[in-house]
């Protein structure tokens, strides 16, 4: 039993490393990436890959604060026009 679920985990493992394969070469012949590696800052963050992939966590956690402001904002915009709407009727 042991054996046939180690042979199952293997083969999903092989399976996920497949796909994400297949995501990796994708995303690296989009026309876009391409000519952005091409570019003086592509070329630069391809030998700096630690700026690379700090530059890349700060927009990341950049965009969460802002994702949260939004949302406030349309909860707020919803709770103002569900006020106005109340008030009318009465």
């Amino acid at each position: 039993m042991a054996k046939e679920e180690l042979r199952s985990i293997s083969r999903n493992l092989q399976e996920l490393q497949k796909k994400l394969s297949l995501l990796i070469d994708s995303f690296q012949n989009n026309s876009k990436v391409v000519a952005f590696m091409k570019s003086p800052v592509g070329q630069y963050l391809d030998r700096h890959p630690f700026l690379a992939f700090t530059l890349l966590v700060f927009i990341v956690m950049s965009a969460v604060p802002v994702g949260f402001f939004l949302l406030i904002v349309m909860l707020t915009s919803l709770a103002a026009l569900l006020g106005v709407i109340i008030l009318e009727d009465h």
